[in-house]
């Protein structure tokens, strides 16, 4: 199991960030141009107790601000050796009247509620407990928010059978506990995407390069995360955010990998998104609906 889940947090793809004691929203970085848009999403690479939630979900926005959320998610993580494939379908539910802090009052998160019965494709999803990890007053914390559901599926049969398909949709079925109607739609899903990678340079020299494509879709914009790996550790730290016209290529600027201490790492992580997001409902009922592509390419840095 532990290696099963070691495929699943090495994506550079994040719920929600965290990295630093007094969270602040990304920086837009000052060479974004009218091809594309570039956030720093953590400032500090020596922090590895940066992100509550890391997981291939694809949503980069900050929980706090959303009722509840549905997710689902194709996934491809690539390595040297293979590539490996992932279906993911996940739901959570906040609390607005059960805030949770940090220690100087800022609101870190809500606590989560279990609302019914929740089926995605006609599969009864699992509940189980959802923790966040950050740091607060510059000590590293781990919470119990409460419960989230989740179906997963790996190497294409283990252990839920949840299977999502690309350029079509999935079903969502919600029965409540007390009271209520039930709630059912279809969320659509896009065009599967594919990345590819050219690296070249050395890291010891200063002068890596990288040219990213990728197979077009349908969308106006993708979104591309850059991740870092050290040596013996299996989660990313994320640092870049592109958004950028989903048109098949792109080149990272020189500059925003250079100026890394690379020597620190061992590997460095592309992950290529490509979304829809919908809102269903609204009020204390409102929904936002995601569903996403993703591919992350996991390589060894020169």
């Amino acid at each position: 199991m532990k290696k099963i889940l070691t495929y699943l947090i090495i994506s550079a793809s994040i719920f929600f960030l965290i990295s630093c004691d007094k969270p602040a929203p990304t920086q837009l970085v000052d060479d974004t141009n009218n091809d594309y848009e570039v956030e720093l999403l953590n400032k500090d690479l020596e922090n590895q107790y940066y992100t509550s939630g890391s997981d291939t979900s694809g949503i980069t926005q900050d929980l706090t601000g959303i009722t509840n959320l549905i997710s689902v998610s194709g996934i491809k993580i690539t390595d040297k050796l293979r590539t490996r494939i992932f279906s993911l379908a996940q739901a959570m539910f906040f609390d607005k009247s059960k805030p949770i802090k940090y220690s100087n009052g800022k609101l870190l998160s809500y606590q989560t509620m279990i609302p019914g019965i929740i089926k995605f494709n006609g599969t009864e999803a699992n509940i189980i407990p959802y923790r966040i990890r950050f740091r607060d007053m510059g000590m590293q914390r781990d919470t119990l928010v409460g419960s989230k559901y989740l179906l997963y599926n790996i190497f294409g049969g283990f252990p839920d059978p949840f299977y999502f398909s690309y350029n079509s949709s999935v079903s969502f079925e919600f029965t409540p506990s007390i009271g209520g109607n039930n709630i059912s739609f279809n969320i659509l899903t896009p065009q599967e995407i594919t990345g590819s990678v050219t690296l070249t340079g050395k890291k010891t020299n200063h002068n890596l390069d990288v040219e990213l494509n990728w197979n077009t879709g349908e969308t106006k914009k993708i979104s591309i995360i850059i991740g870092l790996i050290r040596a013996g550790q299996l989660s990313s730290i994320p640092l870049y955010r592109f958004r950028t016209a989903d048109d098949g290529e792109m080149k990272i600027p020189s500059r925003l990998l250079n100026q890394i201490p690379l020597d620190r790492f061992e590997k460095i992580v592309f992950t290529f998104i490509r979304s829809y997001e919908s809102y269903q409902g609204n009020g204390n009922n409102k929904l936002l609906v995601s569903s996403q592509s993703i591919h992350s390419l996991v390589i060894e840095i020169p």
